[in-house]
């Protein structure tokens, strides 16, 4: 079956800029790689008209008194097509108007500003198709025309370059060898397995590529397989861009390129297709929803299925670039994508986790040593500027005397935010300016190192002494 009415453009507009800490779009947006055209006619639309038509009775069903434009906005269908479909189900009985019209832009379709409402009929038919199937959103788009978007992902994946990664990771202490390790994984989209002692970065390393994977990207709000829906877009998962509209097939959202996350939580079922029997529909796999981004595992290891299981299942995309999900109700298997780069971090010893035959599939590996005392320093004196709390090189030098030299304990990249976060909590508790003092550190290490019991502790009074 051929891709219908896929308009691949690339437009001259403005690049996005920072705006906060979220992306906006200065003037007009830059239009991606791939931006679907919105459809004319149901040919173009790609669905059975019966679909379509039950899609427009269901959310009907839901919403009393509704304005024939709203039906359209509800289900991302231009109006040409829903009114098709309305005009179907007012002849079978199932829909009629109130005849109170809402108010009327210029060139509007008349009957697009009635006030529709589901019959008698037409609510026995709704409750029937309810029992199969509850989704009553934004049009699925087929199957064909999201294999064809995903395609354009692959083909055209952008070249990560040094100077970008090293911007991107900028508020981070990053070995230099590390990041190139990094950058050549995302450039050439391969697995990249991040491992060694908790606390260093690894996570804060994946949420910051997010920056650098491209230009945002269009994705489906649901598909439709063989009869079914699944369910894509997930807000949860997936940032939606604001700014000036697009003229676009509203089936489909503009979204930042997804960063998803699993951790120990994951579960061997998030993998594959997920039905709901109550609902009557399926949710996509973390993998799938993941496309055109980065499906980041962390704390591997430590799932409740084992290392190899996760490996297992994603074996055969990671070699082939190909995903096979089981629609189960429609009796058969489909083939997606598989567009996105798999991360894995752990603080476990890889070599215990899985055999070589793995680690053979997963190209890229870095390990993410514990900070030096110098570039713990400078973390220190970042999250200070960020806190607010003047950075005091004694103060520092204090620390690692006390509570890091006797026992040897190591230095942990989230350990300065971590102390002196609660540095700053803990004066505002007691009635004081923050600031580095003896007791009020020997204070906060008591309560953030369980194993630490300093000999002389002083309890602090109405004033501190500071470093400085």
């Amino acid at each position: 079956m051929e891709p219908r009415n896929i308009d691949r453009q690339r437009s001259t507009a403005r690049q996005p800029y920072r705006d906060g800490s979220a992306l906006a779009y200065e003037q007009e947006p830059r239009v991606p790689g791939f931006c679907p055209a919105a459809p004319r006619s149901l040919e173009e639309l790609g669905l059975p008209f019966s679909f379509v038509s039950d899609l427009v009775l269901k959310i009907m069903y839901f919403n009393v008194n509704i304005l024939g434009r709203d039906i359209a906005t509800r289900a991302c269908l231009p109006w040409s097509i829903t009114s098709e479909a309305l005009n179907f189900l007012a002849s079978e009985g199932y829909c009629g108007t109130t005849g109170i019209r809402g108010t009327a832009g210029p060139g509007t379709d008349f009957a697009e500003s009635l006030q529709y409402l589901v019959t008698n009929l037409g609510r026995e038919r709704a409750r029937e198709l309810l029992e199969l199937n509850q989704y009553a959103g934004p049009a699925p788009v087929h199957l064909d025309d999201y294999l064809e978007s995903a395609r354009f992902l692959v083909e055209e994946a952008p070249v990560v370059s040094r100077d970008q990664l090293t911007q991107a990771l900028s508020h981070l202490v990053v070995p230099e060898a590390v990041v190139d390790v990094l950058g050549t994984a995302l450039t050439s989209r391969q697995a990249l397995f991040l491992y060694g002692p908790p606390g260093n970065g690894k996570s804060s390393i994946a949420e910051a590529c997010a920056e650098i994977l491209g230009d945002p990207i269009f994705i489906p709000h649901a598909l439709y397989v063989h009869g079914e829906v699944i369910r894509l877009f997930d807000p949860v998962h997936h940032r939606s861009v604001s700014g000036p509209p697009l003229s676009h097939d509203r089936r489909w959202v503009l979204v930042y390129r997804p960063v998803i996350h699993a951790g120990g939580e994951l579960k061997g079922n998030e993998l594959e297709l997920a039905f709901d029997r109550s609902l009557g529909f399926y949710e996509a796999p973390l993998q799938l929803k993941a496309n055109g981004g980065i499906f980041h595992v962390d704390d591997f290891g430590r799932q409740m299925i084992p290392p190899r299981q996760i490996l297992n299942r994603l074996i055969v995309p990671l070699e082939s670039g190909i995903d096979y999900l089981n629609v189960a109700r429609a009796g058969t298997t489909v083939s997606v994508p598989y567009a996105t780069m798999l991360l894995l971090s752990t603080n476990l010893d890889p070599g215990e986790l899985v055999d070589e035959a793995f680690l053979r599939r997963v190209r890229y590996k870095a390990h993410v040593p514990d900070p030096n005392a110098d570039q713990f320093r400078l973390i220190f004196r970042r999250v200070c500027e960020a806190q607010g709390v003047k950075y005091s090189s004694k103060a520092v030098d204090y620390l690692l005397e006390r509570h890091y030299a006797p026992g040897g304990r190591p230095l942990r990249g989230c350990h300065p935010r971590d102390l002196v976060g609660q540095l700053v909590a803990m004066a505002r508790y007691l009635g004081l300016t923050p600031e580095f003092s003896p007791e009020l550190m020997d204070r906060v290490c008591l309560s953030y190192f369980a194993d630490i019991r300093p000999s002389t502790t002083q309890h602090l009074g109405g004033s501190a002494r500071t470093l400085s």
